[in-house]
């Protein structure tokens, strides 16, 4: 018999479904410490749940994950296994072009060396990552325009990059407000910014704090 205080979980592990309560209750874990399918089942309770700042949480820590030419593969995968799930589907598709795009210089030719007997099966897969990588036109990012894309990463004087877009991590739970989007250092004390609102509202001087506000590309 089922006790009235306990709760059965169908759709994903213990470890998964506790990590979600943990982050309800402003417990965040190490994301560099999660794999990939430990944050897609993830996703898939945010996603069910609709709990938007965890998914967006989920979705800025991926560039922060280890890609290699052994998992590159088993990283998208994974995008065509969520694939009802579009932005982890995007996201994880996205990470995997970008890498081989810069680990094989870019070139298609290159990049075939992973299309071996073993990996037929996955010829679709490999098939969506190459037209991706076609696509890509430049390995900076379109909006914080770094190389290495800064989605996720802390707002810091030394990284800072006019005119990206932020989120305000103060305003977890209260809809919009806060700052939307950097604007310039202050000239007076370079530890402070000038940011607008969703409404545009410009606001000046604020303290440029990394764990407040995050890139979000």
């Amino acid at each position: 018999m089922v006790s009235e205080d306990e709760i059965t979980i169908k759709d994903a592990s213990q470890e998964v479904f506790q990590a979600m309560v943990d982050f309800i209750h402003n417990k965040q874990p190490d994301w560099k410490e999660c794999d990939l399918s430990f944050l897609a089942s993830l996703y898939y309770l945010a996603d069910k749940y609709n709990v938007e700042d965890l998914r967006d949480m989920i979705i800025a820590s991926f560039p922060d994950q280890e890609v290699t030419k052994d998992n590159v593969l088993g990283v998208a995968i994974l995008a065509e296994d969520n694939i009802l799930l579009q932005p982890l589907s995007e996201t994880l598709y996205d990470v995997a072009a970008r890498f081989m795009k810069k680990d094989f210089d870019g070139k298609l030719e290159n990049a075939l060396d992973i299309f071996t007997e073993v990996n037929k099966k996955h010829a679709l897969v490999i098939f969506k990552v190459m037209e991706r990588m076609k696509k890509l036109k430049s390995p900076t990012c379109e909006h914080c325009k770094q190389f290495s894309c800064l989605n996720g990463q802390g707002v810091t004087h030394q990284n800072f990059v006019a005119g990206a877009t932020v989120r305000d991590m103060g305003c977890r739970g209260k809809g919009y407000c806060g700052i939307k989007k950097l604007i310039e250092i202050d000239k007076v004390n370079e530890l402070r910014f000038t940011g607008s609102k969703e409404d545009g509202t410009e606001v000046f001087s604020y303290v440029m704090d990394p764990a407040r506000y995050l890139y979000r590309c």
